[in-house]
C-alpha cells in the first residue's frame, strides 16, 4: 500500500529526517532527507508561503513534517502560528517553473 503525504511526513519526522536550521521572526528554513537519501531545502518565507525544493506537486511529505513541528511549537507558545498553509515554490524554483503547486 502506498503511503500518502501525511503519513510519510509523520514517518520522516519520527525517523529524525527533518532538521530545522533557522527560525527568524516569520521565516523558517529546514532540510529534510527523503527516502531516496536526497536532502531537500524547505521552509516558510517572507511572503507568507510554504515552499519545498523537491519535485513533488502539491503538499509534499517534507512540508507535512515541518508543518507538524511548527503547529506543535505554536501550541506550546514557542513560535507564532503562521497563516497560510498553502505550499508554494521557493523564489529560485519559481523562476525555473519548478516547485510545489497548491493541493
Amino acid at each position: 500500500m502506498r503511503e500518502d503525504a501525511a503519513a510519510k511526513g509523520r514517518r520522516l519526522l519520527t525517523e529524525g529526517r527533518l532538521v530545522v536550521e533557522r527560525v527568524d521572526g516569520r521565516i523558517i528554513e529546514a532540510t529534510c532527507r527523503g527516502d531516496t537519501a536526497a536532502v531537500y531545502r524547505l521552509g516558510f518565507g517572507r511572503e507568507a508561503e510554504w515552499w519545498c525544493e523537491c519535485p513533488a506537486l502539491g503538499r509534499c511529505s517534507h512540508l507535512v513534517a515541518l508543518q507538524l513541528v511548527v503547529a506543535h511549537k505554536a501550541r506550546d507558545g514557542g513560535w507564532a502560528p503562521l497563516e497560510d498553509p498553502t505550499p508554494r515554490p521557493p523564489p529560485a524554483a519559481r523562476s525555473r517553473g519548478r516547485g510545489v503547486s497548491p493541493p
